[in-house]
């Protein structure tokens, strides 16, 4: 090794030329075989850190999806009859109950009050949102809300009507 020179070194050169040569293409395929499986194992084994490195990705992912569940969502049918005392109107929060008569409505979506919904409930001669709309539609002087918190309109009464003492008493008597 140390002292061979610059011949030595390339003497061994040759051998080792000559020792890659005289191998067989049999031997070729085996080394070739043999270096491929380490490599195959050597990609097994990163693929598995791989796995044990995204493990704890994963619980927290799990964990954060169990803590705060996504809302449902689905479709919800904003139609049909419904009373202004429900609660909440049409069986949805995401709906509106439009009174046509003290105790029915229909249902709508919020955002679809369109003109024509506007103009039905400004010439309904008993919905109101004060006691001056009232006055000025001459059917009462008293606007009486509806117990229902998602309900933005009442209804005109006399003030000393025995109607608007019984719509007063209603939510009571739904309640019990």
């Amino acid at each position: 090794m140390y002292g061979e020179g610059k011949h030595g070194v390339e003497r061994r050169k040759i051998l080792q030329r000559g020792v890659s040569l005289r191998m067989g293409k049999k031997d070729n395929l085996i080394k070739n075989n043999y270096n491929a499986s380490q490599n195959t194992q050597k990609n097994l084994q990163n693929q598995r850190m791989t796995y044990v490195r995204l493990a704890p990705l994963a619980l927290f992912l799990l964990a954060t999806s169990i803590m705060f569940p996504m809302k449902k969502i689905e479709a919800v049918d904003c139609s049909g009859a419904c009373s202004p005392f429900e609660v909440p109107p049409c069986g949805s929060r995401d709906c509106r109950c439009i009174p046509i008569a003290l105790f029915v409505g229909f249902c709508i979506y919020p955002t679809g009050l369109s003109s024509s919904v506007g103009k039905m409930i400004d010439e309904h001669p008993n919905l109101c949102e004060s006691h001056e709309e009232c006055m000025k539609k001459g059917s009462g002087n008293f606007c009486a809300r509806y117990p229902n918190h998602y309900m933005d309109y009442g209804w005109c009464f006399n003030s000393d009507s025995e109607a608007l003492k019984g719509f007063l008493a209603m939510p009571r008597a739904i309640s019990k």
